[in-house]
């Protein structure tokens, strides 16, 4: 049997190897890690989903692969023979079959003239031609396969350097970067996912691969981005009583061992605004024209780690206290940004807060994260000058912005779903007094 790559989660449509734990001759016990793959949000183990002997790997770490895509040969479980369907990988790929040319009709070729040059080889036709060289005779995995072809490498030309000629991407980039150098120019912009360092015209250039999780991440900003009308509504919140809250209960929490912070408060504020305003808690289900509301509040909060935004989920924040929330949150993110944070927790989420006052950035317009419909973007708290009874007086003001999805919510909803949060935010105490 062969042990394919199962569903992960919603949108996650694969990932890369990142570690085989198991080699050939292995024998191996239902639930067995076989390989750990990275995925846009998570490194996640893949078990085997019976006990047997492994006969062959069809992977190796760097390798992309799909859902659905053979990992793995087991014997089978009890020397039985299970049909599975047809992966990527079972399947050669084999460059498609010349075409003949259609007759013409009309009248028969003239003679070729004497002063016409002869026809070039046919050889050196195919040899000047670009090809991606990905029959199955070439020994080299699919993600050098695909890399080939991004950088127009005939891998016919390439020299393995791994046992029995196999190629890797190392082999396919240090061919790159000899033909580079040769040729005196660098390749055209837009073809190459090398990694080298390359003289133009006008500089230096270096080249990396775009990680897995940018790619993801260009992805879903692009498609909330281009099918999500949104509406940002900017408001100001008077904070200044809301942190000498923080600063009377702060070292409390930390004997406790928590860290109480704005981000904590934050979310129990928006959790009691989207109470009051359940369209921005919902989603849009255009197939089937409804509206799906939930009675249940998890609030993704964004991360910023090495690798790129992480957004995981604080679930069922209406059943939480601050205490609980403030717990939860620092152990979400310091796992977050060590990416040994699980996929169940990262998914869920019914609104998100992103909170970039931190970075001491000022205010700035959130994108959707789809299929949610509302965002709220916080910035850098700042000291101004407020007039009060007749005078001038230093307050510390936050500045927010909520992105809500227009096509669900309108713009009377969106504001005071905004100046609910405001409202909470500067009376922080009346939201327990149910004021």
């Amino acid at each position: 049997m062969k042990v394919e790559l199962p569903f992960l989660a919603e949108g996650i449509e694969g990932g890369d190897v990142v570690l085989v734990l198991v080699h050939e001759g292995d024998q191996v016990s239902e639930g067995q890690s076989l390989v750990e793959l990275e995925t846009d949000k998570a490194t996640v183990p893949v078990p085997s989903p019976a006990a047997g002997k492994v006969v062959r790997l069809l992977v190796r770490e760097g390798d992309h692969v799909k859902v659905g895509q053979a990992l793995i040969e087991l014997d089978g479980a009890h020397g039985a023979e299970q049909s599975i369907k047809t992966s990527a990988l079972d399947k050669p790929e084999v460059a498609p079959a010349l075409q003949p040319l259609p007759a013409v009709e009309s009248s028969p070729p003239a003679p070729p003239r004497t002063e016409d040059p002869p026809p070039a080889p046919l050889e050196n036709k195919i040899a000047a031609t670009p090809s991606s060289s990905t029959g199955p005779t070439i020994p080299a995995p699919p993600s050098v396969r695909r890399l080939a072809r991004e950088l127009a490498v005939d891998l016919m030309q390439v020299k393995g350097t791994e046992a029995g000629g196999r190629i890797t991407a190392e082999d396919v980039k240090a061919f790159v970067r000899e033909r580079t150098r040769r040729s005196g120019v660098a390749p055209a912009a837009g073809t190459s996912k090398s990694g080298g360092v390359f003289t133009t015209a006008y500089g230096i250039e270096r080249r990396e691969p775009l990680p897995s999780l940018r790619r993801k991440i260009a992805a879903n900003m692009t498609q909330s981005w281009t099918t999500i009308p949104h509406v940002h509504q900017f408001q100001d919140a008077d904070i200044t009583d809301l942190m000498e809250l923080h600063k009377r209960y702060a070292l409390e929490f930390k004997r406790k061992g928590a860290t109480l912070t704005l981000t904590s408060l934050i979310i129990k504020a928006v959790v009691h605004a989207l109470k009051r305003y359940p369209l921005l808690n919902a989603t849009l289900d255009l197939t089937s024209g409804e509206v799906i509301y939930k009675d249940y509040y998890n609030i993704g909060v964004a991360v910023d780690t090495p690798a790129g935004l992480i957004v995981p989920v604080v679930h069922d924040v209406d059943h939480k206290d601050l205490f609980q929330i403030s717990v939860e949150l620092a152990d979400l993110a310091e796992r977050t940004r060590k990416r040994e944070v699980k996929l169940e927790e990262l998914r869920g989420a019914t609104f998100t807060v992103s909170n970039m006052g931190g970075l001491g950035a000022g205010p700035f317009t959130p994108i959707i994260n789809a299929p949610q419909v509302g965002i709220l973007g916080i910035g850098k708290a700042r000291m101004t000058a407020v007039y009060r009874d007749g005078q001038f007086v230093p307050r510390r003001v936050l500045q927010l912005c909520v992105a809500y999805d227009h096509r669900l919510v309108d713009g009377a909803v969106g504001a005071r779903f905004t100046i609910e949060i405001v409202k909470v935010l500067e009376d922080f105490q009346g939201m327990f007094l149910g004021l």
